[in-house]
């Protein structure tokens, strides 16, 4: 069983991604949400904060792994441009990975957390974007229409799912470094 749950762990990783490209379209045609909110869904960038929460150890690397990976994967299927969110996802999940070494995992870290991931992802994605010149939102703009709408859907998403999440991520760490078959 731990050998598989590295595979689980993509399969999710996987699902989520196929789930933010759907909701895309869902999200856009809402009627109490305003017209010019852009909600941005980053599902598997906090389904791997996750991992690197509650089941990554100080010496395993998946959750970084995940995140550029799969952030490849996002930028292959979703953006213009090769290698946006490969970074984005990265250098998000190293800064929380970091960050965990000091903190300890409860909600209302986790929360934190997700925040600052989202965040961090959401504002380096608007950067890089601005610099090759894909667009050229006005920063007023992207801060209330769509870095807040981003940021609180996103952590309305990952509350919901913390207890499922985190009781999951936590029996597979013990299955997969600590039980011995």
């Amino acid at each position: 069983m731990s050998r598989v749950i590295p595979f689980l762990l993509a399969c999710i990783c996987l699902f989520l991604i196929m789930l933010e490209g759907a909701l895309a379209n869902v999200l856009t045609r809402l009627t109490y949400i305003p017209e010019n909110w852009q909600m941005v869904s980053h599902f598997m960038l906090i389904f791997t904060i996750y991992i690197t929460v509650f089941f990554d150890r100080r010496n395993t690397y998946y959750s970084f792994l995940f995140a550029a990976l799969f952030g490849l994967l996002v930028d292959i299927l979703y953006t213009p441009i090769i290698g946006i969110y490969l970074f984005v996802y990265a250098a998000s999940i190293y800064i929380i990975r970091n960050l965990m070494k000091w903190l300890h995992a409860n909600l209302y870290v986790t929360v934190l957390v997700m925040i600052i991931g989202v965040f961090i992802a959401d504002i380096l994605a608007y950067f890089l974007y601005n610099i090759i010149q894909i667009h050229q939102m006005e920063w007023n703009v992207y801060l209330f229409q769509r870095l807040l709408p981003t940021i609180s859907w996103n952590i309305i998403v990952g509350v919901v799912f913390y207890p499922l999440i985190k009781k999951l991520l936590k029996k597979w760490q013990y299955i997969k470094f600590q039980h011995k078959d």
